[in-house]
């Protein structure tokens, strides 16, 4: 993906217990049509202890203070780590 100068990304980490490794960049304006479209839901299970709604207005917080830097950083019991990172 080429960066335009001075646009800022979202960068979204997930190891998982089992070794998988997932790496997401996007520009922040397609992030937040996606979250303002629902199609953003990192987690699905009802026994997970992380509200997903929340985390995204947490997020879309961050893009309108123009935050930078690691917004979130999960550690599941499992060992599932997931990072939420805007550069």
């Amino acid at each position: 993906m080429i960066k335009n100068h001075g646009e800022k990304l979202v960068r979204i980490r997930i190891i998982s217990y089992m070794g998988d490794k997932v790496s997401i960049k996007l520009p922040i304006d397609f992030v937040k049509k996606m979250i303002k479209n629902n199609a953003i839901d990192f987690f699905n299970s009802k026994a997970d202890i992380i509200d997903s709604q929340k985390l995204l207005t947490v997020l879309m917080q961050a893009f309108d203070h123009d935050l930078v830097g690691e917004i979130a950083h999960i550690e599941r019991k499992n060992g599932d780590s997931i990072r939420i990172i805007i550069d």
